[in-house]
């Protein structure tokens, strides 16, 4: 077997939808990655990042929807964020057993340092589509995602 694969040696182009969808989110997440390494952090803990500095307090739960992700990978996310020292859990007032979860002000800093990574790639991605063509396409996934939307 030809351990040497990458998508443009095999014709998943003629695949269902959703591998292509797949290989598409996981090119555009392998762009932002790379330009993640400098700043040591993973792609979701910069999701992460970004959802808390428009978003601060929310709770882990709140988090775990926005970010699509599974509970135990919100604990884990958020004890690594902590070790990093680039977020604080606190009690929430209204109820003590929700903890809200804030930036620090280093978390801060990163998440703004950091913002211009989403314009970069999507600069890129744009250099290779019309501006009709990009409009089409991600109207076209918003569609796609409205489908499934639970009602």
């Amino acid at each position: 077997m030809d351990s040497h694969l990458n998508t443009s040696s095999w014709k998943w182009d003629q695949g269902p939808i959703g591998r292509i969808v797949k290989i598409a989110y996981s090119t555009l997440r392998r762009e932002v990655e790379k330009e993640l390494k400098p700043f040591g952090l993973t792609h979701t803990q910069w999701n992460a990042l970004g959802v808390l500095h428009y978003f601060p307090g929310i709770t882990s739960s709140e988090l775990e929807l926005i970010l699509m992700i599974e509970r135990p990978s919100v604990t884990s996310l958020m004890n690594g964020l902590e070790k990093k020292q680039l977020i604080v859990r606190k009690n929430y007032s209204g109820d003590a057993r929700y903890k809200q979860i804030f930036l620090t002000a280093d978390g801060e800093k990163m998440a703004t340092e950091t913002q211009y990574i989403t314009r970069l790639v999507e600069d890129r991605v744009k250099a290779g589509f019309s501006d009709e063509e990009f409009e089409t396409l991600k109207n076209q996934l918003i569609k796609l995602v409205n489908l499934f939307e639970e009602k």
